[in-house]
């Protein structure tokens, strides 16, 4: 095995989270599209609780989008049992990227929210919360995941 190649532990296990990626990937774009455009239909109607909804929605949209393929890409370079480093190292930077997006717009939301609720419109704090926690799992999720990939790319032989 050459420095630009990690072992994978089971590879069968990359190849099964390839493929279990894409119907994660439509069911999160099924759930975010709705919510982005009743965001933006709220927005368009002069209602500012829609923008946490048109925000949050577009976020997550986009950094699932973005997991999905540098995960494929990971899976596209395996070769018998090892992955190519590079490729690993990308998917770390983007599981980190979507994590400071992800949580960095819930922050954001959740402030917005709040000084909206001290003026006294409520409705756009409980808009952020709900499309929060579907940020905060996703930014979880690319956390653990950027955790994993550090700890594979530092340490390859104990891939387990």
């Amino acid at each position: 095995m050459t420095d630009d190649r990690i072992q994978v532990p089971d590879p069968a296990l990359v190849r099964r989270a390839g493929k279990r990626m894409i119907p994660a990937l439509i069911a999160i774009l099924i759930l975010a599209a709705p919510i982005t455009i009743w965001g933006v239909a709220l927005l368009s109607a002069g209602e500012l609780p829609g923008l946490p909804l048109a925000v949050g929605g577009l976020v997550l949209a986009v950094a699932a989008v973005m997991l999905t393929m540098s995960g494929l890409r990971v899976r596209q370079t395996l070769q018998q049992n090892t992955v190519s480093r590079e490729s690993l190292r990308k998917a770390r930077n983007v599981a980190r990227g979507v994590r400071f997006a992800s949580l960095g717009t819930l922050f954001g939301l959740v402030t917005y929210g709040l000084v909206r609720g001290l003026s006294g419109e409520w409705w756009s704090l409980l808009t952020a919360l709900l499309v929060g926690i579907a940020l905060y799992v996703l930014g979880n999720g690319a956390s653990n995941a950027a955790k994993q990939q550090e700890r594979s790319l530092v340490s390859p032989e104990v891939n387990t």
